[in-house]
């Protein structure tokens, strides 16, 4: 249902810049256009039809060019002879839903959410604005006119399935023939970066955490200047915006797209189990052919003990004072040093009685580290030399808490929970940060899925049960919930992952069901869960129950399957702490 929301209709939004009081060149009045912007939206929401929104300037020598020449051409009109027209002036609301700095931008959006499919900023010659709006038709899905059809024919055409051979055959440069035409086509979406990747000795494919994008560490803000979320204190942005983490198959080939909008940079980050942190930038220079298409080769390689970093501190409370056995946590380093693992352990340390931590050996290199207590959390950047020793202070800030214990299988669909293959993990987790791995303990910043989130209240959410938001309104403002979003399917959308509560304690629980094992099903996730999924499982007696919208509370006991893998777990609230504007302030 949703996939045919985003295909019923969508709007194409031209902004040119805003001055006040400014009128649109006269020469548009013989253009279709709509009386405004409301009444276009209403029409193309009823007869399905797309819109075209010119945000105009008057004196602009790019708008008057777009006007006069681009829109009126014969190849254009044709192009958008099936949307409905409408011109808005000095309307700042509009630019900030469609995030328009850039003058021109060409968006093309979705009438029903608002949300921007496909963006063209700058000058446009005839051609090349006919090949964006191939690009956007195609991406909304719907067909071109004929006047397109010869258009499309010139235009680089990605062959998903010639990739997907080269990929498996490890042939990096027959992806990189492949993909050379894109060169050519000043109308590409992406600029391309073929990477192989070499492993040492004992390491497989899956101990890789290989990171491509505009930025793979820090995060980048999106928002315009005067949309602007204030970031949660102590801790940087996501970076799902900006990165994407890739997987590493078997032939340790992989292709990464950048897309062009994002500029002409992009950044490659990858960590492994004591191995030195690689990092690299990739420029692609302009103008056609330029270096559309790079091949770059990336040596994954043990760290040398010379070569190795120390870094230590302290984890000071909000008031100043130290913070002792808070849990510090370096993000996708790992910790090798204890052969009976199951698994490399996410290097994770206690802090003395003084507050401070000592981590011996690191690879050199940009780390985010992190400090959780109850009541408190911090995120920082430290930046360590080859062979040298960083120290820093990390303060936290006041935030409600929930801790968290846990023994998470590492072996996939085994449902025992103690001895071979069992990996243990703790973590002060707070609502801002909730949404955690289990398998590494830190809170997800990509956009790949997680297994734990969580919520506060007040919380407004119409896919909650009547008897969901009434027990919500009922608890104090600040109160921790469990708001599980990610979630997997069997085939029929029977949820597989989620919380199960349990009554055994946490400690006598050796495997998910005693006596009644599960059945090994097919899942895949989906995206979000449906409320009719539930129903379902609840229907046809599922083990697992979907956890969402109920109070979190210290003492209570979960299994549960991981939405990241197929993996199973136990949980255990250890203790909630809740911080609210009102608690901060002195007695």
């Amino acid at each position: 249902m949703r996939h045919l929301l985003f295909s019923a209709g969508f709007c194409l939004c031209l902004a040119v810049g805003n001055v006040a009081g400014a009128q649109p060149p006269a020469v548009t009045e013989h253009l279709p256009w709509e009386p405004d912007y409301a009444s276009a939206v209403a029409a193309a929401q009823a007869q399905h039809r797309h819109i075209v929104v010119l945000l105009a300037t008057a004196n602009d020598e790019a708008c008057r060019i777009l006007v006069e020449q681009r829109l009126t051409d014969p190849l254009i009109r044709e192009s958008l002879a099936d949307m409905v027209w409408v011109r808005v002036l000095d309307d700042a609301e509009l630019e900030q839903a469609l995030e328009s700095r850039k003058h021109p931008t060409l968006a093309f959006v979705n009438p029903f959410t608002g949300g921007v499919l496909h963006r063209v900023t700058g000058e446009k010659t005839v051609e090349l604005l006919a090949r964006e709006i191939v690009h956007a038709r195609r991406a909304i899905g719907i067909a071109l006119p004929p006047a397109l059809e010869t258009v499309a024919e010139r235009m680089f055409a990605f062959n998903e399935a010639g990739v997907e051979a080269l990929l498996q055959a490890g042939d990096a440069d027959g992806l990189q023939a492949l993909l050379a035409a894109a060169a050519n086509d000043d109308s590409r979406l992406a600029n391309y970066l073929v990477a192989q990747v070499t492993l040492p000795a004992g390491l497989v494919p899956d101990d890789i955490r290989f990171l491509a994008g505009t930025d793979c560490l820090e995060g980048v803000n999106t928002s315009l200047e005067f949309q602007a979320d204030p970031l949660v204190a102590g801790r940087p942005p996501d970076l799902a915006a900006s990165c994407i983490e890739y997987p590493l198959p078997e032939s340790r080939l992989v292709l990464v797209p950048f897309d062009r909008s994002q500029g002409a940079e992009g950044r490659v980050r990858i960590t492994a189990p004591n191995c030195r942190l690689t990092t690299d930038t990739i420029r692609f220079e302009e103008p056609a052919p330029g270096t559309a298409v790079q091949i770059r080769h990336y040596e994954v390689r043990p760290l040398a003990v010379a070569e190795a970093s120390r870094l230590s501190g302290r984890v000071l409370k909000p008031d100043g004072t130290p913070a002792a056995a808070s849990i510090v946590r370096i993000d996708d380093w790992y910790d090798t040093s204890d052969e009976d693992a199951a698994a490399p352990l996410p290097s994770v340390v206690r802090t003395n009685a003084d507050g401070r931590f000592t981590f011996p050996r690191v690879s050199p290199g940009r780390w985010l580290v992190r400090a959780e207590f109850p009541g408190g959390e911090r995120e920082q950047f430290v930046d360590l030399e080859a062979g040298g020793h960083a120290s820093c202070d990390l303060s936290l800030s006041a935030v409600t808490t929930v801790g968290l214990r846990w023994v998470l299988q590492t072996d996939e669909l085994s449902q025992d929970l103690a001895g071979p293959g069992v990996q243990t993990g703790e973590a002060y987790t707070s609502v801002a940060s909730s949404r955690i791995a289990l398998g590494r303990g830190m809170r997800i910043r990509t956009s790949e899925y997680s297994d734990l989130m969580m919520a506060q209240t007040p919380l407004a959410d119409d896919s909650l049960t009547e008897e969901s938001r009434q027990a919500l309104a009922a608890l104090p403002a600040g109160t921790p919930v469990w708001y599980l979003f990610d979630c997997a399917y069997t085939d029929d959308f029977l949820p597989l992952s989620g919380l199960h509560r349990e009554a055994r304690p946490f400690d006598t629980i050796q495997a998910v069901r005693e006596g009644n094992p599960l059945p090994d099903q097919d899942w895949a996730i989906i995206g979000p869960i449906l409320p009719q999924a539930v129903t379902a499982a609840r229907d046809r007696g599922n083990y697992f129950q979907f956890a969402r919208g109920e109070p979190v509370r210290q003492g209570d006991v979960f299994t549960l399957r991981s939405a990241t893998s197929n993996r199973f777990a136990k949980l255990e609230v250890t203790s909630v702490t809740i911080v609210t504007p009102a608690s901060r302030r002195p007695p």
